[in-house]
């Protein structure tokens, strides 16, 4: 497979303290900076009955110091619509990772996780239909190098329709999910979108 679309740079995304879901915004001095960083499918029947797949990858950073998160923080997911400048939100929010684990950072200095979440599809313009299977991979906790993987599942929330011959006829985007309250423990923890491609 090859790289056929890529999305543009994504600003430092500052994780909100309650319940979410956040989207990168394209970097300030790019086309387009502020709104959502998305990535289109191409059209025109290009990709019409052909397998492609979306890969997002970034990191999470954690200031320095000491303190233990509470459970279940924080997800990384994508998301996905058939209408040009979508908003993301639940329900179109492909695959995300399963919700990271409690994790304690006791560190002078700052300490980052990284994570990885793609969707496999495929879809054929006479049905207008697509589906796919998603998976990802993300850090036990700052700064250890083990690794949890999240098992290939059947992708939710993939529109119902999709009209391959429109210019796009999907955009995915790539985001964070956060819980009820700040159970990261710190104000300041950041996400970092290094890598939104589209891969076929």
């Amino acid at each position: 497979m090859y790289i056929i679309a890529q999305a543009p740079a994504a600003a430092i995304l500052a994780i909100p303290s309650g319940a979410a879901y956040t989207p990168f915004v394209v970097a300030a001095g790019e086309p387009g900076a502020g709104t959502q960083c998305n990535l289109n499918l191409p059209g025109s029947n290009r990709l019409n009955g052909q397998a492609f797949t979306v890969r997002a990858s970034g990191y999470m950073t954690c200031p320095a110091g000491t303190y233990t998160s509470a459970a279940t923080p924080i997800g990384f997911g994508l998301f996905a619509a058939n209408t040009a400048s979508f908003a993301a939100a639940s329900g179109n929010l492909v695959f995300t990772t399963v919700a990271q684990g409690i994790f304690s950072v006791s560190s002078a200095t700052a300490v980052q996780m990284p994570w990885e979440v793609e969707v496999e599809c495929v879809g054929y313009g006479t049905s207008n239909t697509v589906i796919g299977a998603a998976q990802g991979i993300h850090g036990t906790s700052p700064n250890l190098a083990t690794s949890v993987a999240d098992a290939r599942v059947a992708a939710t929330n993939l529109p119902g329709t999709v009209n391959f011959a429109a210019e796009p006829p999907l955009q995915f985007c790539a985001g964070i999910q956060t819980a009820a309250t700040n159970l990261l423990a710190v104000a300041t923890c950041t996400c970092v979108l290094t890598q939104l491609v589209l891969e076929a």
